[in-house]
């Protein structure tokens, strides 16, 4: 690996740790699978998040459709997306997309209210009023394998929850 190639990894991982650090939404897309019941679209949806021991914490409904087919077993990804505003060229937003091993916290889970204060914390009181709403499940997405995008012919394999980079990307 060459010297500049190193330093495209390094820019690359600084992106990527700031679009986490800078996004407050993760964008969900769920299609039923054959364990799930009948296959469907992707149900897409976004739902506040917090970062917590390299994994993603999510408080969403059940009266989503995304969130129905996530609890049914459907197969997920989730994507972080910069900003409009910030991007230097629309045409290459910085984009991470991921799948993940989803849990659900249990509200009888010591967890389940220490993250829920986590989330009040950064997205404001609303989460106060919500976290009593039975239709919201609590879950913990660990992330496996992926792809980060910061730029035209800058894509690269990432996996784990902390994206350790793979390889450069090459074709789609």
């Amino acid at each position: 690996m060459t010297l500049s190639d190193k330093r495209k990894i390094e820019l690359a991982q600084k992106a990527c740790s700031q679009l986490i650090t800078r996004a407050q939404t993760l964008m969900v897309s769920v299609s039923a699978n054959a364990q799930s019941g009948p296959q469907t679209g992707p149900e897409t949806g976004f739902v506040p998040f917090i970062r917590h021991d390299g994994h993603f914490i999510i408080f969403t409904s059940h009266l989503s459709a995304h969130t129905r087919l996530l609890l049914s077993g459907g197969s997920a990804r989730y994507m972080l997306v910069e900003d409009e505003a910030h991007a230097q060229n629309i045409w290459a937003r910085i984009r991470l997309s991921f799948e993940g091993e989803l849990v659900e916290i249990q509200r009888e889970n010591a967890e389940f209210d220490r993250l829920c204060d986590q989330l009040a914390a950064a997205h404001g009181p609303v989460m106060d009023v919500i976290r009593s709403f039975t239709d919201f499940h609590l879950f913990q997405i660990t992330p496996m394998s992926g792809r980060l995008v910061v730029g035209f012919a800058a894509a690269y394999a990432v996996s784990g929850p902390d994206f350790t980079f793979q390889a450069h990307l090459t074709k789609s």
